[in-house]
């Protein structure tokens, strides 16, 4: 029977390894009123603050942060699209770039990389790896980052931050400072506001 418990129980361990965090928005209700925002794994839950410049709405199985007074600029948290987590390494990382290439938006032309950088995020003991593009896209310069964030050693999401060139910048730290507060949920904290 224990060979079949050592079974069952590194199964179990590799099922965990490889879900997905749930980066739809979530949302504590308390009185009627709609309290912190959050993403579920399992029973954790991983809260965001917003200001009241940005809107938060689910997208494409992910999370759609939309900075309200800067036209088109947003930040998109999703899983990521690779089978497996690979290291951030010289074997590995073109790989990366072509994920982060078929990320960009269809309509996007002239697509050119500007800029790669690791651990971008040192926080958490995170392990980053970042891809700034520039493009043109229905006549609009438009600059475009792609982060690959490993949460842990089985979970990747990509935060994907794109603006307006002249506004990128300013958008950029935005998103940062958003993913830089991004903390587990303890129990009694629910109610607090964003």
């Amino acid at each position: 029977m224990r060979p079949l418990l050592s079974c069952v129980i590194l199964l179990a361990h590799a099922i965990s390894a490889n879900a997905q965090l749930d980066l739809r928005p979530h949302y504590f209700k308390a009185g009627g009123i709609i309290g912190r925002a959050y993403f579920a794994d399992g029973d954790k839950k991983y809260a965001v603050t917003l200001d009241s410049e940005t809107q938060l709405s689910e997208a494409d199985g992910g999370a759609l942060f939309r900075f309200t007074n800067v036209p088109q600029a947003t930040m998109l948290l999703r899983n990521t699209p690779l089978p497996k987590v690979l290291p951030f390494d010289e074997a590995s990382l073109p790989e990366y770039l072509k994920a982060a290439q078929a990320l960009l938006p269809r309509l996007a032309v002239e697509a050119t990389l500007d800029a790669q950088a690791a651990n971008v995020l040192p926080i958490n003991k995170w392990r980053t790896y970042r891809f700034v593009f520039s493009y043109q896209i229905a006549g609009s310069q438009v600059k475009e980052s792609i982060t690959f964030l490993n949460l842990d050693d089985g979970q990747q999401i990509v935060v994907q931050t794109g603006s307006r060139k002249n506004a990128f910048d300013g958008i950029a730290s935005r998103a940062d400072d958003i993913i830089r507060r991004w903390h587990e949920m303890l129990p009694g904290s629910e109610n607090e506001l964003n």
